[in-house]
């Protein structure tokens, strides 16, 4: 970002939309866009009129029948039609109409939104097709960003964290922070490393491991829905036999949330619960506190393990790596000694027993919320606003970009196989729960298409399709060559050490390091540091000026 350009902020939430800006040589503000509250709800339903209305008027005018989280879609890589007042949008048409008015709502509000640089979060666990999707909607609703504006939302929380520390402070905080981002539809996991340049004594932070897991806000609401359910038929009142009982259920889910934010307000134990919707004949239900945490604590158990699979990628990164076995047993009281502080953000989050399980936990670490902000709720979207010189301090945990095989056919076309895509995980939540050691991405078998002996490139392609180079051992070059045979495996695999093993099929290897991965921001072109473990491959000559400048892709 230029100095003289304004920066926005906008976090689309499952739950909640919030906007935030920074001015140049400004702070970063929140820009109240909602009613009763800085953000809206991510709703949209229709008017009487068929037009569409969002956020809190979309939850009165709308009721059990608004189309709530429907961000969800993107997550879920749904396409489906939806139903509102007889009419049927698309997931996507819906998208774009709540960002446009978003947009709308932010400039109506005094947010300096004409010629500034957007950002926007999407979860950790949101692969290249999902964040491009999200690009693509957000331009179509005049928000112009591309997937390299696109952040994760742990760490921009942890960005606003560290940057809210060094404002207060004078200085960064230094250590490690565990980032536990329980939204509405995703729980996110990053773990960083905070450490202060010596140059400038500006904070400089290292993904060390992010995760994300679409279990959430919205599985506990469900749950607590099912109990008031029962509840209801302890009085007599069978749901089923209702008339309406698509609407009933909708309207448990809206008490459900209601509650939810209740009772993570410690100054109440019990509430009663109102069921709405003009069903006066329905009995006042009451919920309390406790049996709140009895439906939300196996829940609370499955996101502990992601904490604990985060802890242990971030062991596997160093340079003496542990022994795999060992670490896949090691309980999580042992690796929360390698935390110094654990950032809570996100509304589910505010639950009591969300802060007394880390404290229990993480005897030894600093757990808190954002102290700098005043919600929980608006760590994101105010790391989103981040100067932009911290953000190029940033290193990610894993390929934000394509590795890719590729050569010349017979037809004289270009063709290619997809080794690795941008921003995958590289492992598993089954591998989590089984505790398996080998964490790892891996390719391996036959190459469709060969005719022959054929000379293939390993290339680095950005999610926006930009070539990076490869500066292998401090020798920038624009590929690694291997070879390709009929008939014969080919081999690559992606460790969360930063390890890249290759075979090709001629059976030459290659064994290679990635310390950091880098981020690629804007329209800025970027390269991968590689050292060489050990290799068969030809060795790599020193690319001259005239290569540098006439890349295969530019």
């Amino acid at each position: 970002m230029g100095e003289g350009r304004p920066l926005v902020g906008i976090d689309f939430g499952t739950a909640t939309t919030l906007v935030t800006q920074r001015l140049p040589y400004g702070f970063a503000e929140t820009v109240p866009i909602g009613i009763s509250t800085p953000w809206i709800p991510s709703a949209v339903s229709a008017a009487p009129n068929g037009e569409l209305v969002f956020g809190e008027p979309a939850e009165a005018i709308g009721g059990a029948a608004a189309v709530r989280s429907i961000k969800q879609y993107i997550t879920d890589d749904l396409h489906s039609p939806l139903s509102l007042d007889t009419r049927e949008f698309t997931p996507d048409r819906l998208i774009t109409s709540l960002l446009r008015h978003v947009l709308l709502l932010a400039k109506a509000n005094e947010a300096d939104v004409d010629g500034a640089e957007f950002r926007l979060a999407c979860p950790a666990i949101w692969d290249g097709p999902r964040r491009r999707r999200l690009a693509r909607l957000a331009t179509e609703a005049g928000i112009p960003v591309t997937v390299a504006d696109i952040v994760d939302e742990p760490i921009a929380a942890g960005l606003a964290w560290s940057e809210g520390c060094h404002e207060r402070d004078g200085r960064p905080p230094e250590g490690t922070v565990l980032v536990f981002d329980y939204g509405g539809g995703t729980l996110d996991i990053a773990l960083m490393t905070v450490a202060e340049d010596l140059n400038d004594m500006e904070p400089e932070l290292t993904v060390l491991s992010a995760r994300g897991v679409p279990e959430a806000g919205d599985v506990l609401d469900h749950r607590i829905a099912a109990d008031l359910e029962r509840d209801l038929e302890a009085t007599g009142v069978r749901v089923d036999h209702l008339p309406d009982p698509r609407t009933v259920r909708a309207l448990l889910l809206l008490a459900a949330r209601r509650l939810k934010v209740l009772l993570s307000d410690t100054r109440f134990d019990r509430q009663g619960v109102p069921i709405g919707g003009g069903l006066s004949s329905f009995p006042m239900l009451e919920y309390t506190r406790q049996r709140l945490e009895d439906a939300f604590r196996p829940q609370l158990g499955r996101a502990l393990e992601f904490v604990r699979a985060a802890l242990c990628e971030a062991r596997l990164r160093r340079r003496n790596a542990p022994d795999l076995t060992s670490l896949a047993r090691m309980p999580l009281e042992t690796l929360a000694a390698d935390v110094d502080y654990v950032l809570l953000a996100g509304g589910m989050s505010q639950i009591p027993l969300v802060r007394e399980e880390f404290s229990r936990l993480f005897p030894h670490a600093q757990v808190e919320y954002d102290q700098s902000l005043e919600a929980p709720e608006e760590s994101v979207a105010t790391g989103l606003v981040v100067r932009s010189d911290r953000y190029h301090r940033l290193n990610l945990p894993r390929p934000g970009f394509d590795l890719v095989l590729e050569w010349q056919g017979e037809d004289d076309r270009t063709h290619r196989e997809l080794l690795y895509p941008a921003f995958k995980p590289l492992y598993s939540a089954d591998q989590i729960f089984r505790r398996e050691s080998n964490l790892a991405h891996r390719y391996d078998g036959q190459i469709r298409g060969l005719t022959g002996d054929t000379a293939a490139a390993l290339r680095a392609v950005s999610v926006d399709g930009k070539a990076l180079d490869f500066v292998v051992d401090g020798v920038p070059t624009p590929h690694l060559p291997v070879s390709l045979r009929r008939f014969t495996d080919f081999t690559f695999t992606l460790n969360v050490s930063g390890e890249i093993y290759v075979r090709d099929c001629a059976h030459q290897e290659s064994h290679f390091r990635v310390e950091r991965w880098p981020i690629l921001r804007g329209k800025q072109g970027g390269s991968v540091p590689l050292s060489t473990l050990r290799s068969t491959l030809p060795v790599q000559q020193a690319v001259k000026f005239t290569d540098m400048y006439s890349h295969p892709h530019q």
